[in-house]
C-alpha cells in the first residue's frame, strides 16, 4: 500500500457521479492511508521546508559556538533550533495516531453518500432511536482535491477535512436518503 502515496498527487482526480449509495462501513486501513496522503500534500511539504531552516540555523549556531565558546546565546539557540525539528518531525506523527485512535469509533459506524457531480453529500446511518441528528457533509468538487486509490478515494476539502469514499461503497446504489430532496428546496 505504501506504493499508493507514488502518484501525483498534485493533479486531482474527477470523482464519477453516482446516486445515493447503500449503507457502506470504512476500513481503518482505508483511513490510515488517506491520512496520510493528506499529510503528504498539505502538512509535510511545509514541515520539510521548516525543518530544512531550522537545521540551516543549527549550523550557524554551531559555528558561532565553536568560534565562541563563551557564548551561551549560541547554546540555548541550539536547543532551540533542535526542539523545533524535533517537534515538526514529531508532531505529525503523534496527529495520525491520534486521528486514527479517534476514528478506530467510526470504524462500525454506516455511512451512505452522492455525488450530482457538484457537491458529493456524506451522512452518517443513524438509527431512529438517536435523537440528535448529524447533519450530512457537503463537500464542493469545484474546490476539493481528489486523489484515487486501489480501494479508495480520498476527498480533501482545502486543508482542513479530508474524507474517505470506498470504491465498493460506489458499485451499491440505494433509495435516496429520507429529507435529501427537501433539503435541496
Amino acid at each position: 500500500r505504501r506504493v499508493l502515496f507514488r502518484s501525483t498527487m498534485e493533479n486531482t482526480t474527477t470523482l464519477p457521479v453516482f446516486d445515493t449509495t447503500a449503507p457502506y462501513h470504512i476500513k481503518r486501513e482505508y483511513y490510515r492511508d488517506g491520512f496520510a496522503a493528506f499529510q503528504k500534500k498539505f502538512v509535510m511539504k511545509r514541515n520539510y521546508v521548516m525543518m530544512a531552516l531550522f537545521f540551516i540555523l543549527l549550523v550557524s549556531f554551531v559555528v558561532s559556538a565553536v568560534a565562541d565558546p563563551s557564548n551561551k546565546t549560541a547554546y540555548f539557540l541550539m536547543m532551540i533550533c533542535l526542539a523545533a525539528i524535533f517537534m515538526l518531525w514529531y508532531n505529525p506523527r503523534k496527529q495520525r495516531r491520534m486521528v486514527l485512535d479517534a476514528v478506530q469509533e467510526l470504524e462500525f459506524e454506516q455511512f451512505t453518500a452522492c455525488n450530482d457531480g457538484r457537491v458529493l453529500r456524506i451522512r452518517i446511518q443513524q438509527g431512529e432511536d438517536e435523537t440528535e441528528q448529524i447533519p450530512e457533509s457537503r463537500i464542493p468538487l469545484a474546490t476539493a482535491y481528489v486523489q484515487e486509490f486501489e480501494e479508495f478515494y480520498l476527498v480533501c476539502d482545502g486543508k482542513k477535512m479530508f474524507y474517505v469514499l470506498p470504491k465498493s461503497a460506489l458499485e451499491q446504489s440505494a433509495e435516496a436518503l429520507p429529507d435529501q430532496s427537501a433539503e435541496e428546496a
